[in-house]
């Protein structure tokens, strides 16, 4: 009868902390999402002439007022073209190097965070090498002892 090898506490470990990490990457590209749709929801009104408020900006991007507000940057831009608005200029369209920036950071803290995963898997991968080397060590040990004992 052969028995199924159980779990060791080193595996459910690692496990557990790739579930953890799963969830921070998951959780960070969320926000991420959200920042981009509200800059995008922004561009729009902009460039349609509407007029910019916490309330169009969620509604045109999809994301909450709360997001909005508790996102400084965000607020700091909506806030200045509201208040141009309000003073009759018209909104100053974006310079299109500040979305190339945009993009250009977006897409390097995404490489970023891309490369750290693939470190942790190739970590991770190394460890359960290892430890199958020593389990493979261990078998051909017993084998050994078993073909030379007296029997």
């Amino acid at each position: 009868m052969t028995t199924r090898p159980t779990a060791s506490v080193p595996d459910v470990a690692l496990a557990e902390n790739r579930r953890i990490a799963a969830l921070r990457q998951a959780a960070q590209d969320k926000h991420e999402q959200a920042v981009q749709r509200a800059e995008a929801g922004i561009r729009r009104l902009v460039k349609a002439g509407e007029e910019i408020n916490f309330r169009a900006v969620a509604r045109v991007g999809g994301v909450s007022l709360d997001f909005l507000y508790a996102h400084a940057d965000l607020r700091k831009r909506i806030e200045t073209l509201r208040g141009q608005q309000r003073a009759g200029h018209r909104p100053l369209r974006q310079d299109p190097s500040a979305d190339d920036g945009t993009v250009i950071h977006s897409l390097t803290e995404a490489l970023r965070r891309e490369r750290a995963a693939h470190r942790e898997r190739v970590q991770e991968l190394e460890q359960r090498l290892a430890a199958a080397h020593g389990e493979i060590l261990r078998l051909q040990r017993r084998l050994r002892e078993r073909d030379d004992a007296p029997g």
